[in-house]
């Protein structure tokens, strides 16, 4: 053979190679697509089944196939693919990463009807996730509204009898769920107006112009002198007010 066939032979087996790498590079590329979008969800489906390289008997009627099918584990793709019927005693499918099954696969999985019938599955499971989370979180949401107005009421009662506290606290809840941060804001202002009416009963003065912090450590030095609290308890405080 001349050095013009082999130059061909050469060219032509580069092209084809350099395609089935931008075949497999594209299912990469729809791969990332998926993780990007389910990653973390623990959500995966399957593609339709494709059937190929049917076997016909004497009379030109089918007796066996391939057949392959596209999967998405939540991590990765990979190729399901299996004779049927089966020549072994065990009928299953066999799975295979995307760089381990060949270039016929790729691209029989690779139809967009294929790729298409991935996705609805997904979109199917997905919807399966969400009702069996949002039954959960329905109940638990019960719960908490349950809990929080057992909580609101016993602090209602706490403060009944000084209007000023009473007032604090109204604002900083009666805004949780309109403005969260204008709540978080009232919610400290609650906390230093309590530390200060503690000091005050207390009989301390010089702490109007004190921080929170500062507030906060005066009255727990107070409470720990006078054997209301013990050394951890003090401690435990101090972690929480700092």
């Amino acid at each position: 053979m001349s050095d013009d066939g082999f130059s061909e032979l050469a060219a032509r087996s580069a092209k084809v190679k350099n395609e089935n790498l931008q075949l497999l590079l594209g299912l990469r590329a729809f791969e990332r697509k998926l993780l990007d979008l389910v990653e973390g969800l623990g959500c995966g489906g399957n593609s339709e089944t494709v059937v190929f390289d049917e076997i016909l008997d004497q009379e030109h009627e089918p007796m066996g196939h391939t057949a392959c099918y596209l999967a998405f584990t939540g991590r990765e793709l990979m190729i399901g693919w299996k004779q049927v019927p089966c020549p072994s005693e065990e009928d299953y499918w066999t799975l295979c990463p995307l760089d381990k099954a060949d270039t016929d696969l790729h691209r029989r999985i690779s139809d967009h009807k294929v790729l298409n019938s991935l996705v609805a599955d997904l979109l199917v499971n997905l919807d399966r996730e969400y009702l069996k989370t949002t039954s959960v979180v329905q109940s638990l949401s019960q719960f908490v509204t349950v809990e929080k107005a057992a909580m609101d009421a016993d602090l209602d009662g706490l403060f009944h009898g000084n209007r000023m506290l009473s007032d604090s606290w109204l604002k900083a809840r009666g805004c949780v769920l309109t403005d969260p941060e204008l709540s978080i804001t009232l919610s400290c202002s609650h906390i230093e107006t309590v530390l200060k009416a503690c000091l005050k009963s207390l009989g301390e003065t010089g702490y109007q112009k004190d921080a929170i912090e500062k507030l906060g450590s005066k009255v727990l030095d107070i409470l720990k002198k006078s054997s209301v609290i013990d050394e951890a308890t003090s401690q435990m405080m101090r972690g929480v007010c700092e």
